[in-house]
């Protein structure tokens, strides 16, 4: 048993959730405030798929294409806002993966990565949207590209954001840090981890404390690891892809990351100085010039 499956319980009968109604309400609170703090008006809605009920938040609006944001594990719509600036002049749907703590609700087991984009794709029906830009930072990022190899007429373009695992192995650190936080959840070990995976930048509040509940309190159980993406995979690629990684990540080799993405055919790739896994958290205004400038050169 890998220590992904060991820490997520991939095979395990249960679905994901919060440890007890007190977590989940305490996880409510913190989702509402943080949407309150840090976002710009927005509306909450929810769409039925077959592996459950899924949340979703939109803003934003005008002539540009969708723009559909995915976060990575343990994270969710409202980790957002400081890229929302990046998307002006584009209606935007921010979505909790099904699985991962938010407003999401995991009733079916979603055994694969193509599970996974049968979940994305009713999704999109479900918000009436056929064509996107599909945005994700760290496992989010690595949906978007398996999403690209499986289902590209749903896309316009693809950001991946420090993808995770698809492109290169996930450093053994990384694994063993968060099984500390799962098996001993412990809160302060929770925000050392967040700090860590950001270059030893602290989290604000009140999202450090959404995050931190969302690690020690939210169980993802019944859920695949990020795709592993072989070459011949990413050579068929034909989806206009913008792939950013941070040059001080502690997750991965960036520099293999960097290499393997140059083998989609149509790709951009970018390596922000001084960022880590965090990426727009910790460089809001170096990465949204380069997704912006990416999506007008998509759409022009």
């Amino acid at each position: 048993m890998s220590l992904y499956h060991y820490i997520r319980n991939v095979a395990g009968v249960e679905l994901s959730g919060f440890v007890d109604d007190t977590a989940r309400k305490r996880f409510a609170r913190c989702y509402d405030e943080v949407f309150a703090q840090r976002w710009p008006p927005h509306e909450r809605t929810e769409i039925a798929t077959s592996f459950g009920p899924t949340g979703v938040v939109r803003t934003g609006g005008g002539p540009g294409a969708p723009v559909v944001l995915l976060a990575g594990g343990s994270a969710n719509a409202a980790t957002w806002s400081p890229l929302l600036p990046a998307f002006a002049g584009h209606p935007v749907l921010a979505v909790d993966v099904v699985g991962e703590a938010g407003s999401s609700t995991q009733t079916a087991r979603v055994p694969d990565a193509a599970a996974r984009c049968r979940w994305l794709e009713e999704t999109l029906s479900g918000a009436g949207l056929e064509r996107v830009h599909l945005v994700g930072l760290s496992a989010g990022a690595a949906l978007t590209l398996s999403c690209a190899s499986r289902m590209p007429t749903r896309m316009r373009s693809v950001v991946a954001l420090e993808p995770a695992r698809s492109l290169a192995p996930v450093r053994p650190g990384f694994w063993w840090r968060l099984a500390a936080v799962a098996i001993s959840g412990s809160r302060t070990r929770a925000a050392e981890f967040l700090r860590w995976c950001r270059g030893g930048t602290e989290v604000p509040e009140p999202l450090r404390e959404l995050l931190v509940t969302a690690l020690t309190e939210h169980r993802s159980r019944a859920v695949p690891p990020p795709e592993r993406l072989d070459d011949r995979r990413l050579r068929a690629i034909e989806v206009p892809t913008l792939v950013v990684v941070g040059a001080r990540s502690p997750v991965h080799d960036v520099g293999r990351v960097a290499d393997r993405a140059r083998l989609i055919p149509d790709v951009e790739v970018h390596r922000v100085e001084g960022a880590a896994h965090g990426l727009f958290a910790e460089q809001p205004d170096e990465v949204g010039r380069l997704v912006s400038t990416f999506l007008r050169h998509v759409e022009s």
